[in-house]
């Protein structure tokens, strides 16, 4: 019997899908062989995208922080097209907003989460320009959606902007998943 196209891709998929799982495991391996400590071991499979097996929670920061974007971005009312997140170094999470800057009219102005920083309302700029930044969210790095929803209109609408710069514990990044897919 000759394989239907739908039969070829379904197998095709299933193999790409095994060797997917195979080259990820080999990733922890390795990253379990290189480091230094548990610390060291949770961060590197989280800047690569990878789920640490020990882990009750099993999605990792990369997969939750894009569902927290999203859902701050409906919060807002700005279309997930309009977002990006990135796990690296450091996890950051990116949201265009279309409300302008007072103090420079010709440029949008941008919602930003860091997982050092938390949420903060910006002016965008050029990649080489400086960031500058209207207002912080003060409190939690992990806010609920509906919180960073007031936080963008009362900054937008000049109610209410604090320029201090928070200080948030380091949370590891098993914790940060964990907080975002509690308010999510």
């Amino acid at each position: 019997m000759t394989p239907t196209p739908r039969t070829l891709f379904v197998e095709g998929r299933t193999r790409a899908e095994e060797e997917r799982r195979h080259q990820q495991q080999q990733a922890v391996r390795t990253v379990a062989g290189n480091a230094r400590d548990l610390t060291d071991f949770s961060a590197l499979l989280a800047m690569l995208g990878l789920e640490d097996p020990a882990q009750q929670n099993p999605m990792p920061l990369s997969r939750q922080l894009a569902v927290y974007v999203r859902e701050v971005a409906a919060a807002i009312g700005v279309p997930a097209e309009a977002t990006g997140h990135e796990v690296t170094d450091t996890a950051t999470a990116y949201i265009a907003l279309d409300q302008r800057s007072a103090s420079r009219p010709d440029h949008d102005l941008m919602l930003a989460w860091d997982e050092r920083l938390g949420w903060y309302v910006a002016v965008e700029t050029t990649p080489n320009e400086p960031a500058e930044i209207v207002a912080y969210l003060c409190g939690d790095a992990v806010p609920t959606p509906a919180a960073v929803a007031r936080f963008v209109a009362d900054t937008t609408t000049g109610r209410s902007t604090s320029r201090i710069r928070p200080v948030l514990p380091r949370l590891e990044r098993a914790t940060l998943a964990k907080n975002m897919a509690t308010v999510c």
